[in-house]
């Protein structure tokens, strides 16, 4: 790891040297075990800073050169595990951009429901999978998040009905049939989802924060399934055709503590079904997530 350091600050010395010592017959400098470089770019002068080197960690280094590019850029790498998260600056506005991955876990409502429709919080369950691309253009107390990733509801129903088709293929509570035993029946939505989030945070830590957002879900599978044991015989019925909205949006909420998982809220003000498959209702998640 030192060696890279001490090649890399070699590299970005000559490269930054290069425009301003091409007439001349430049000396050779060597520092090894570089615990930080920073280059600054301002107008027409570039600062090139080293600080800490082989046994010497209060070693600082300054050289200004001139140059012709007026682009005001600064790259700062700490190290080369640093280099996927490099700070950027130009024009005297900094921003920094990261990626992170996430996983929720939570449970199902669904709201505003019709009489029969006998939807159970418990257990419905929800888990996602997903990256976010983060922004933090004015420190880290502020970032603005876009990412990707995919998401899966089960949709849990009383015992006592399953939703099926009518003749209009309308989703409706159907009614088991006679002899019909140890019944289950529920919905499930695979979604893509594009999550478009700010988040606030109120510690250097970064352990206290809140979120509000928006995810654009594109639901692009849908079943209504049900299970029943007649005669001693155990029967799994799928219907793949549910008819939920092909694409609707969430609004979300996160709350972060140094304690326990982040918690979510989701809702849903667009429908779940379309005009002509099924009644006005709306999704609510809660849950935790990583």
């Amino acid at each position: 790891m030192k060696s890279i350091k001490t090649t890399l600050a070699a590299m970005l010395i000559g490269c930054a040297a290069t425009p301003a010592l091409a007439t001349e017959v430049s000396d050779t400098l060597v520092i090894e075990d570089v615990n930080r470089v920073k280059i600054e770019t301002q107008d027409t002068v570039q600062r090139i800073v080293i600080s800490g080197a082989k046994d010497d960690a209060d070693f600082h280094y300054v050289q200004r050169i001139s140059i012709p590019d007026t682009n005001a850029v600064r790259r700062s790498i700490r190290s080369v595990r640093d280099f996927n998260r490099i700070s950027v600056s130009k024009n005297g506005k900094t921003g920094k951009w990261d990626a992170s991955f996430h996983f929720n876990l939570g449970l199902n409502a669904m709201l505003n429901t019709p009489e029969g429709y006998n939807f159970k919080v418990w257990p419905s369950i929800e888990f996602g999978l997903g990256i976010s691309h983060n922004w933090r253009p004015f420190g880290k107390m502020n970032e603005w998040s876009i990412g990707y990733g995919v998401n899966w509801r089960h949709f849990h129903l009383g015992k006592d009905t399953y939703l099926g088709e009518d003749a209009n293929r309308y989703m409706v509570p159907t009614a088991y049939g006679p002899g019909e035993t140890d019944t289950r029946s529920s919905i499930n939505v695979f979604s893509l989802q594009v999550p478009v989030i700010y988040t606030h945070y109120f510690d250097n830590k970064r352990d206290w924060s809140i979120a509000l957002g928006a995810i654009v879900n594109w639901n692009v599978y849908g079943s209504s399934n049900r299970s029943y044991t007649l005669n001693e015989e155990e029967y799994d019925v799928s219907y793949d055709s549910l008819g939920q909205m092909p694409f609707t949006f969430d609004g979300i909420l996160k709350i972060g503590t140094p304690w326990i998982p982040t918690l979510y809220c989701k809702y849903s003000p667009s429908k779940f079904f379309r005009n002509s498959r099924g009644p006005k209702m709306h999704t609510l998640s809660f849950g935790i997530c990583f």
